[in-house]
């Protein structure tokens, strides 16, 4: 019988192979069948500590053995997690635990809530051996959890200035896992590099895509102030042979001379998303790996269980005047709609909003009614019965024949900044409370080489730069924290008196140029 939640597919797995690899953390080395026994004491634990189907539990963890254990104990007894990163700002950490209304944070740091800290060697001791003595066979509430329920929450950018967490039920996940089995070959003997936080949305690739294929997944941290020498010399030693990062990553690795076949022999397959590969740079990485390694580019909102496309490059991919690789077709058991500004359906050829649905979409935003109704939405062209799409917000364009799908651009002010999802309206928001701050307006602007740059033009009192970016860093993650902070006497507005985000990235990028 097919299995019909994550949980049920893990157990699976287990049993066939109870002796194979499955996680390579901190130096700890854990089997399918000890992986599971661990779940299954710590799923009893959860239960112990008031933890109940359908209850969110939030694991403010870092890549600890236990954090791995942690998710596959939630999905056993139907209690959806959330990853949350240790190191985010307290103010952007209580609105995220605010919106999950957790029974229980598992948590490396102090707060309020009900916690159970493990944030010394002590607390992580006694943490292991109280589950120690747990049962550690599989729970029979794993059976009643459906395809609907919700494995995890996955928090994006919000554009009301704080952040949104996605819901994704099991079946979203199972259909990834399908994917990467059938599409990119996933199974028993394979390796994949966790390098994405565990606590972004690439990540949930690396854990299900390899675990509940048979393979093993290495945590590794991607370079965290080591030389990045470091981490390829320990992809190699632990012979992974499949590596998703995101392209500035690639990028950077490629810049300091890292990215060849001598450096990583192992790796038979590179997937890369979460932001655009200029061509220009991919064309060399190709050159590279050509006849020793595949290159997948792959495209998915968190709203669509992590991945919903993929296209493998190969030489005529380089036949075009576009910047940036195609994002190609669709997976399967995934729809979609192109439509325009008035909802209907655009020509082959022809940029338009990409609507997305089936059974790998979202179920919403938790405790967040409006955002749901905002974007999940029925589709405009069936009215006779319930059908939900989300509406991405991202143009694309779909070749005629092929099908396959290429990025023209977003349809609203959110960004990709090495991976990580911005709404710049985010950023917007923390910067106008700075006292002295009267508006302000993020933007993003491209320098030769492709890389991404976030910039923030604000208005009111001149500010020292140490100020402005001390008042970010206390309210938001580092990735958004904007390089640079221009003064204007006067943000540009339109003729609708709305301010002008295209007018001041035009200024900005004039003052940027000046100043270089």
């Amino acid at each position: 019988m097919v299995a019909h939640n994550l949980a049920l597919h893990f157990e699976a797995v287990a049993a066939a192979s109870p002796e194979a690899l499955a996680l390579i953390c901190e130096g700890d080395s854990l089997t399918f069948a000890e992986l599971n026994k661990s779940a299954n004491r710590l799923a009893r634990w959860l239960t112990s500590q008031g933890v109940d189907r359908g209850a969110v539990v939030c694991l403010e963890l870092p890549k600890m053995v236990e954090a791995y254990a942690l998710a596959m104990a939630c999905i056993k007894i139907g209690a959806p997690y959330a990853f949350l990163d240790p190191a985010a700002p307290a103010e952007r950490a209580r609105l995220m635990l605010e919106r999950c209304r957790p029974a229980l944070i598992v948590s490396v740091r102090g707060g309020v809530g009900s916690r159970a800290l493990i944030g010394d060697a002590d607390a992580r001791a006694a943490l292991r051996d109280a589950v120690s003595r747990l049962d550690d066979s599989n729970l029979p509430q794993t059976a009643v959890i459906t395809g609907v329920d919700p494995a995890y929450v996955m928090f994006t950018s919000g554009s009301t200035g704080e952040p949104k967490g996605v819901v994704i039920p099991h079946q979203g996940v199972l259909h990834l896992i399908d994917w990467a089995k059938h599409d990119l070959g996933i199974g028993p003997g394979d390796r994949l590099t966790n390098v994405n936080p565990i606590y972004f949305d690439n990540s949930v690739f690396d854990i299900y895509a390899g675990l509940l294929n048979g393979a093993a997944i290495v945590a590794l941290d991607a370079l965290k102030g080591r030389p990045p020498a470091e981490l390829v010399s320990e992809i190699t030693k632990h012979q992974c042979t499949f590596f998703f990062a995101v392209p500035t990553l690639f990028m950077f690795l490629d810049s300091m001379h890292l990215l060849r076949p001598d450096w990583l022999p192992s790796v038979s397959r590179f997937m890369f998303g979460g932001e655009g590969f200029p061509l220009a740079r991919l064309r060399p990485f190709y050159d590279a790996f050509a006849g020793k390694a595949k290159l997948i580019n792959c495209y998915g909102p968190t709203e669509t269980s992590c991945i919903c496309s993929g296209f493998e490059i190969v030489e005529s991919t380089f036949d075009t005047s576009d910047g940036l690789a195609p994002l190609g077709r669709l997976n399967p058991n995934f729809s979609y709609r192109i439509l325009d500004e008035d909802l209907k359906p655009v020509p082959a050829g022809t940029a338009g909003e990409l609507w997305l649905g089936g059974p790998g979409v979202a179920l919403g935003y938790i405790n967040n009614p409006q955002e749901t109704a905002r974007r999940f939405r029925q589709d405009p062209l069936i009215q006779g019965y319930r059908s939900i799409l989300y509406r991405s917000g991202d143009l694309v364009e779909a070749e005629a024949g092929s099908g396959v799908l290429r990025f023209r651009g977003r349809a609203d002010n959110q960004v990709k900044l090495r991976g990580y999802r911005v709404e710049l309206e985010e950023i917007d928001h923390a910067l106008v409370a700075c006292k002295g701050v009267t508006r302000a307006l993020a933007v993003v602007l491209q320098d030769a080489g492709g890389a991404s740059r976030l910039l923030a033009a604000y208005a009111g009192e001149r500010l020292p730069e140490s100020e402005l970016r001390q008042h970010c860093t206390a309210h938001l993650p580092a990735y958004m924290v904007p390089g640079r902070f221009i003064w204007l006497e006067h943000i540009p507005v339109n003729a609708n008196g709305k301010a002008d985000r295209r007018s001041v990235a035009s200024l900005l990028g004039e003052a940027v140029a000046r100043a270089s």
